[in-house]
């Protein structure tokens, strides 16, 4: 007959059953491959739409389609194109989008131009939205934007000091969401533009995990 475990032998037991276990849960579990992609998008923009202005008010007065003297703030929608230039399989793609910017009508933080006397002569603003992308196999990918609008030239006093003659914009974006081939997707970048010219954007996107075998 067999006696009775002592503590040791019962302790052995024990350990060598949870290691096997461990060892069929690490077997059962399927391990995750987590992708980072590095990509580089071209885009230009198209048209702009309605131009809004706000908050509306009677003195100063504000028109929300046509501003004044008492408006703080625009909204501005628009639409464009765009490639991904660099992206492993999604090299070559083509799409379109939309978006809409909110900012400030006045830009006054000053950008470093100053004339002799040392008064700002350039100036940037603030501003944020959206933004949607829709591929030709109806795939989309949805974005937030953030960023600073900055006038270029050594003198952009007049208007909205921004506009005139020539700007340079620098942005962040963050990747919201995405359906089709981009269902799951993550990721953001950095977005520089001119005007004249095109905006360059490049990003990392963190693609959505898939089990490995």
């Amino acid at each position: 007959m067999l006696g009775k475990l002592t503590f040791s032998q019962r302790r052995v037991h024990t350990v060598g059953v949870g290691v096997l276990l461990s060892a069929v849960m690490l077997w059962a579990t399927p391990a995750f491959a987590q992708e980072l992609r590095h990509v580089a998008e071209v885009l230009k923009r198209t048209s702009f739409g309605t131009l809004t202005f706000g908050p509306v008010s009677v003195s100063p007065v504000c028109s929300a389609t046509t501003g004044g003297p008492g408006c703080k703030f625009f909204t501005v929608g628009g639409d464009g194109i765009g490639k991904i230039v660099e992206g492993g399989d999604d090299a070559g793609s083509r799409f379109t989008w939309t978006d809409e910017v909110t900012g400030p009508v006045l830009a006054s933080t000053p950008s470093g131009a100053h004339d002799a006397s040392g008064a700002p002569t350039g100036f940037c603003r603030p501003f944020f939205g959206p933004e949607h992308w829709v591929f030709k196999d109806g795939s989309t990918i949805d974005l937030n934007r953030q960023g600073t609008q900055c006038c270029a030239a050594s003198s952009c006093s007049g208007g909205s000091r921004v506009t005139s003659p020539l700007t340079v914009t620098h942005l962040s974006t963050i990747i919201t969401g995405g359906t089709g081939s981009f269902a799951g997707l993550k990721g953001g970048g950095e977005r520089a533009t001119s005007v004249p010219g095109a905006m360059i954007e490049e990003q990392v996107w963190e693609l959505p995990q898939i089990p490995e075998n």
